[in-house]
């Protein structure tokens, strides 16, 4: 991520926009190693922006694993605080938010 982020290796200019993971649940590179909660904290861990997935019944534990991750330190505020303000800085303002 570092060299997406920074630019430098390839030439590339640096990328401050969010990034997005391929889809988590049917990639067997990954699901053959990893169940979806696991695989969606690692890739944030690994400094994705949105996890990505097919299917909604992972929801609950991913939630959980991702609170235990913050509450253990393995996921950090600052990290998702970052990820948050490059996600809502694509959506751009909305005018009917705070009425």
């Amino acid at each position: 991520m570092q060299l997406l982020r920074a630019g430098t290796g390839y030439g590339g200019p640096p990328f401050d926009g969010p990034v997005f993971s391929d889809d988590l649940s049917s990639m067997a590179a990954i699901s053959d190693r990893f169940g979806v909660a696991e695989a969606v904290l690692r890739t944030l861990q690994a400094g994705t922006d949105t996890a990505l997935w097919v299917t909604t019944d992972e929801v609950p534990a991913v939630l959980d694993r991702l609170e235990k991750a913050v509450a253990a330190g393995e996921l950090t505020m600052p990290a998702i605080d970052k990820s948050v303000l490059r996600m809502a800085t694509v959506k751009g303002p909305n005018p009917a938010c705070g009425r």
